[in-house]
């Protein structure tokens, strides 16, 4: 059973910021590739919710390359059927803490 992906607004503000970027620095073809392989990684994340890697300190949480640009953090909540995107970032940002 494939679960529902629910964006928090951490999440929304992090995919804006990328897009903001791409549209400032890439030509509206790399934007909707982006927004493209967005869609299908979801998809994908619908039907199989432990796709990336689990985090070490916090139950349910996972954490990984959504591409090779941006990174994506993750909730399954099995109670309520639900995905929880909690972040997405560039990459290219400060490291990430385990």
């Amino acid at each position: 059973m494939a679960l529902k992906v629910t964006w928090t607004p951490r999440a929304e503000q992090g995919y804006d910021k990328i897009i903001k970027h791409l549209e400032k620095n890439w030509s509206g073809r790399e934007i909707s590739n982006f927004i493209d392989e967005t869609k299908e990684f979801l998809k994908l994340l619908e039907k199989n919710p432990h796709l990336l890697e689990p985090s070490e300190t916090r139950k349910n949480v996972f954490r990984g390359p959504l591409n090779r640009l941006t990174i994506l953090t993750y909730r399954i909540k099995p109670r309520k059927n639900q995905i929880e995107l909690l972040n997405i970032r560039s990459a290219r940002q400060k490291p990430l803490k385990k």
